[in-house]
C-alpha cells in the first residue's frame, strides 16, 4: 500500500487578471493598478455617499454566535445614549438580526429621489439590512457577485445624510463580505473585534485581525463576549466557563483589550424585545462594562477633535 501524503496546498489558479476587486489576493498585493479601483467608478461613488459621516466603525468577530452583532447594536444604542447620530449597516444578508435587535421589525427600507432611505428604530437609529428587505421566510443564496453587488447598493445608494457614526456588522470570518466591506470603506477609524473566551473563537478571531491589518485599518480592540455569568436571583457573577481568551488574543495580537461582557439573562430579554441591553437596563454590569469600552473607542478614535 503506497504511503499516505499530506497535502500542502489546493491547486487554485491565482494568476492576475487585473479583476482586482474579486481577487483572494488584494491585500497581498501592491500592483498600483490596485488602487485605480478607488479612484473611479462605485468605489469613488461610496466614498462620496458617506463622506458626510464622521467616523466609521467596523465590527468583526471570531466564529459565528458569539453575539457579534448584539454588541454592535449595543455599542450603537450606547453611543446614541451620548447624543450621536448612529447608522448600523448590516452585512449579514443570509441572516440578518439588526432589524430585530433595533426596534425595526416589520419596516421596510424606503427609496425617494435621493436613494434609498434607512429604516429608523430604538433612539433613531438607522438601520440598513436585508431585514428590512426580505420578508420573514425568504431565503437568500447569494454567490460572490450578487453579494457585493448589495454592498455597493448599500454604500453607493443610500442617503445617509450628515450623520456621527457608522457602524457595520460584518459576519464571521474572513468571507468575501468582510473584505468587500474593508475595500469600499478603507478609511474606516478602526475595527472592534468581539470574541468569546473559547479557544476555536480566538482562532477566528486572530485571522480577523489579520486581515484588518493588512487593510491597514486600525483595531480599536478586543471585547470579551459571554464572560463570566450574572446570576438572576443574587445578582452574584460566577464563571462557569473558561475566561482570559479574549486577553491573551490581545495580547497575542498587540492590540489593546477593551473589557468584558458578562452573561446576563436581561440580555436576551432585551435582544427579545428590540430594545438593547444598553439602554433598557444600564445598570447591570453588562450595562456599565459596555459604556466603559464606548468611551474608550471615542478617546482612540478622537471623537470632537
Amino acid at each position: 500500500m503506497a504511503a499516505e501524503k499530506e497535502i500542502t496546498q489546493i491547486n487554485v489558479d491565482l494568476s492576475c487578471d487585473l479583476r482586482c476587486e474579486g481577487c483572494e489576493k488584494f491585500y497581498d498585493c501592491d500592483r498600483p493598478e490596485k488602487q485605480d479601483m478607488y479612484r473611479q467608478g462605485r468605489m469613488k461613488l461610496a466614498k462620496e455617499r458617506i463622506s458626510r459621516i464622521k467616523k466609521k466603525l467596523v465590527v468583526v468577530g471570531g466564529k459565528g454566535g458569539v453575539g457579534k452583532s448584539i454588541l454592535c447594536c449595543n455599542i450603537a444604542a450606547g453611543l446614541a445614549m451620548k447624543g450621536r447620530t448612529v447608522s448600523v449597516l448590516d452585512q449579514n444578508f443570509d441572516g440578518p438580526v439588526v432589524h430585530k435587535m433595533l426596534g425595526m421589525e416589520g419596516k421596510k427600507l424606503g427609496m425617494t429621489e435621493h436613494g434609498i432611505e434607512p429604516a429608523v428604530g430604538v433612539l433613531d437609529i438607522q438601520g440598513i439590512t436585508m431585514g428590512c428587505v426580505l420578508e420573514e421566510d425568504e431565503v437568500l443564496t447569494w454567490f460572490h457577485d450578487l453579494r457585493r453587488n448589495a454592498t455597493e447598493e448599500f454604500l453607493c445608494h443610500v442617503n445617509y445624510g450628515e450623520r456621527d457614526y457608522l457602524l457595520t456588522d460584518i459576519p464571521a470570518g474572513t468571507s468575501s463580505d468582510t473584505v468587500n466591506i474593508l475595500q469600499y470603506i478603507p478609511e474606516a477609524d478602526g475595527v472592534v473585534v468581539v470574541t468569546i473566551p473559547s479557544d476555536v473563537s480566538q482562532g477566528v478571531a486572530h485571522k480577523a485581525i489579520v486581515v484588518c491589518q493588512k487593510a491597514n485599518l486600525p483595531i480599536l480592540g478586543v471585547v470579551e463576549n459571554m464572560s463570566g455569568f450574572v446570576c438572576p436571583t443574587c445578582g452574584e457573577q460566577s464563571e462557569p466557563y473558561q475566561t482570559g481568551g479574549g486577553e491573551k488574543l490581545a495580547k497575542d495580537m498587540g492590540v489593546e483589550f477593551l473589557g468584558k461582557i458578562p452573561l446576563d439573562k436581561k440580555i436576551s430579554i432585551s435582544t427579545q424585545e428590540g430594545d438593547p441591553f444598553v439602554h433598557k437596563f444600564p445598570d447591570i454590569e453588562a450595562s456599565k462594562n459596555l459604556m466603559k469600552i464606548i468611551d474608550r473607542i471615542e478617546e482612540k478614535i478622537g471623537w470632537g477633535k
